[in-house]
């Protein structure tokens, strides 16, 4: 049995390991009234603080006890029971770690840190500590959990301005979504407003999962995909999925919710990226698509890339698209569903009636995909952007005969056709832009040497629009056509020599030629200057531009033959 001492109070203080940081001053104040009246019911444990064993007088390092310790002295004990045992510093902090767990009074984020430091010092893991305490895995998990929350979100738990519910929700979001949370919802501004609350649990939860979380199950790449993105791995082992932790999230849906937006979002952007240029590549007969509820950067977006060349185009009713999902196959009723035979019966016989209405709806889906009446779209922008979907071109034309096929098909080949043209003029284009950067103002307009046939011939097409102000003008325009006469032009030019003059005419081509409204003579000058200067950098330009042109006209073409054969 232990030896209970009595010990002056001064001889006691408060160890630096104890993880209970708060005390509450009502509650100790309570604590020392009941003390005065019927005294310390329960010794304190302490132990010979280690650092002071020679001193005259002994200091005692309190363990367990250190709220009865200061009710004590607000009571005006002198002297107080303690059992003094022979602890190491990984025993004393056991103890005390204990000690604190089994109060009634411990908080949850104090059973969080207390957890935390356990596991920290090496002497328990999970399991252990659901043994030591007789808690389950999910409470352990769940508790440690709280220690990720804001420092803000732990005060508003300590003040109970928020619950345990609150808090635990809010904890398993990134700490950059938490603090969006706490700035739009939990800050002091926010909650000085006349009608705030907290809110429900279920509320809070509705909320995170609209605005801080995506489900899984709506995500356009392959979830079990690890090159995606190499760095953040398959989503189907991520920590960030709920659904890889039901212990931490036990009603996540089976496909789980990912707390992480900006990874989420990369990973649909890296493969929309792939398969907007694998739709491009391989299926030109798939239209490219966008909803007319685009608003923000999306449209802003989607309006640019189609300013550079994406044949996208709307998909609404207002411009003639309506959109088409297969029927779905109904549910076959199955009799343990079911408390009487009668009430099965009748399911049966309702079953195949709707069985009977899809095969017919399928079948007209069918027909109407084959005939070309129904399309395929693949998604550019909005919030299914990178996924396929069907729609079906409101042309007043529904029937699924031969005539009918062939005016989807002729239309069709339309569209190719349209696609063809706009592919080699985007070729064209990227020829151009690229071919303009190797003419840099620092390099090609400061070249001395004469101008070549091909400048000159350049010149002629600029100067076509200035014809008018050169001495040919009479040979050209109709007589008494009046021009313009810069007085000062001659004096200028005459003190040009050699050099300056092959400059000006190349600062002017330059000048001229780089516009982002050209006509097609002008362009080709460019190019064919580009060329003569930079011929390999050209060719393999060229190359590169053409040959994406050339793989495309050929998936084209391929189509068209195939459509113009059925």
């Amino acid at each position: 049995m232990q030896q209970i001492q009595y010990i002056k109070t001064n001889q006691l203080h408060e160890s630096s390991m104890n993880p209970r940081k708060e005390f509450h001053q009502e509650s100790i104040d309570q604590l020392a009234e009941s003390i005065k009246q019927v005294g310390i019911l329960q010794p304190i444990i302490a132990r010979l603080n280690p650092h002071l064993k020679k001193k005259a007088i002994p200091i005692y390092e309190v363990i367990c006890g250190a709220r009865r310790l200061s009710a004590a002295v607000i009571a005006d004990l002198t002297e107080v029971p303690v059992i003094v045992r022979e602890l190491s510093d990984e025993e004393a902090f056991d103890l005390m770690i204990t000690e604190n767990l089994q109060r009634k009074d411990v908080s949850p984020l104090e059973e969080a840190l207390a957890y935390q430091k356990l596991i920290e010092k090496g002497t328990y893991d999970i399991d252990a500590l659901c043994i030591r305490f007789g808690k389950n895995q999910t409470y352990i998990r769940q508790r440690l959990k709280l220690n990720d929350l804001l420092p803000e979100f732990k005060k508003l738990l300590s003040s109970e301005i928020i619950g345990i519910g609150h808090a635990m929700e809010i904890c398993k979001l990134e700490a950059e979504y938490q603090t969006e949370l706490y700035e739009n919802s939990y800050s002091e501004e926010v909650r000085s407003a006349r009608y705030w609350n907290a809110g429900t649990v279920k509320e809070l939860k509705n909320h995170i999962e609209k605005q801080f979380t995506l489900k899984l199950s709506e995500a356009t790449f392959d979830l079990a995909d690890e090159l995606l993105d190499k760095k953040a791995g398959a989503c189907l082992s991520c920590p960030k999925n709920t659904a890889s932790n039901f212990l931490l999230f036990p009603d996540s849906p089976q496909e789980g919710i990912c707390l992480d937006r900006a990874c989420f979002r990369n990973k649909s952007d890296k493969h929309f990226e792939i398969q907007l240029k694998h739709v491009q590549e391989e299926e030109p007969q798939i239209i490219l698509g966008y909803s007319s509820y685009i608003y923000g950067e999306d449209e802003k977006r989607v309006k640019e890339q189609v300013k550079n060349g994406l044949p996208a185009v709307e998909l609404s009713y207002s411009s003639g698209y309506s959109r088409i999902s297969k029927p779905i196959e109904p549910d076959s009723p199955d009799r343990e569903d079911y408390d009487s035979e009668e009430d099965y019966k009748d399911a049966v016989t309702d079953y195949a009636e709707e069985y009977s209405d899809y095969e017919n709806d399928l079948k007209d889906y069918e027909e109407k995909l084959s005939s070309g009446k129904i399309r395929k779209a693949f998604i550019v922008a909005g919030s299914e952007k990178g996924s396929y979907q069907y729609y079906q071109k409101r042309d007043g034309n529904t029937d699924t005969s031969e005539t009918g096929k062939q005016i989807g098909f002729k239309e069709q080949i339309k569209e190719l056709q349209e696609k063809d043209k706009r592919n080699a003029e985007i070729a064209f284009e990227k020829t151009y832009n690229d071919a303009k950067e190797l003419l840099s103002e620092k390099i090609y307009s400061n070249i001395e040497s004469e101008l070549t046939l091909t400048e000159w011939q350049a010149v002629y097409i600029v100067l076509l629009d200035y014809i008018r102000y050169v001495p040919l003008r009479d040979e050209i325009y109709p007589k008494g056509q009046q021009y313009l006469l810069n007085k000062e032009k001659p004096s200028i030019v005459s003190n040009l020599d050699a050099n300056q003059i092959n400059r000006l005419f190349r600062a002017f081509l330059q000048n001229k030629l780089d516009t982002q409204i050209y006509n097609i003579s002008e362009a080709n000058s460019l190019i064919q200057i580009a060329t003569e200067y930079y011929p390999d950098e050209v060719k393999e330009i060229d190359l590169k531009h053409q040959g994406v042109y050339l793989n495309r006209k050929e998936k084209i073409e391929s189509k068209i033959k195939e459509l113009k054969n059925q």
